[in-house]
């Protein structure tokens, strides 16, 4: 997992780029149970909650979803609805993994484009959340950039399917 073969042949690590996504996305994640802990705590002790808490909150919710799909796009464990798996022999579970994988680059290569003019309209108008006065744009940029990985993962594992499917949770046991 994380190899891919580049034009030239030479393999080319993807591990750095997928480790530093899973501790982007635990960073993001801490961020946010310390926030909440803060809040809580202040709210129950001190009637007094963390100023902007929920707009923190939203912000890094958004971006720890969009940084963590490149990974669930790179393992290929999203969400497969695998009602006639079962009545498909090997050629064509190869077929659907490919079509899979294409949808997905498309789909995403969509959002990605929309959410980065979205972006741009954000960034040009000077949107800013209505509490802390955050900038919109940003987060919006990261969860474009985020997609457009997830369209080169979806890229990089056509290259790995040679016949072979990998294990599903329906053939996990």
């Amino acid at each position: 997992m994380g190899e891919h073969h580049s034009a030239a042949g030479h393999k080319v690590s993807l591990k750095p780029l997928i480790w530093l996504l899973g501790l982007l996305a635990s960073v993001l994640l801490f961020a946010m149970m310390v926030i909440t802990f803060i809040d809580v705590f202040g709210r129950y002790l001190f009637s007094s909650p963390l100023p902007g808490a929920f707009e923190m909150t939203e912000m890094l919710m958004g971006t720890l979803i969009f940084a963590g799909l490149p990974l669930i796009c790179e393992r290929e464990e999203h969400i497969i609805v695998s009602l006639i798996d079962p009545y498909l022999g090997a050629g064509l579970r190869v077929v659907q993994r490919v079509l899979r994988n294409l949808m997905g680059a498309g789909v995403l290569g969509i959002t990605s484009w929309v959410v980065w003019v979205k972006a741009g309209k954000l960034a040009a108008d000077g949107d800013v959340t209505a509490y802390l006065y955050l900038p919109k744009a940003p987060v919006a940029y990261m969860m474009s950039v985020f997609c457009a990985l997830s369209v080169l993962f979806f890229i990089l594992n056509l290259g790995r399917i040679r016949g072979k499917n990998r294990p599903s949770i329906d053939s996990a046991g």
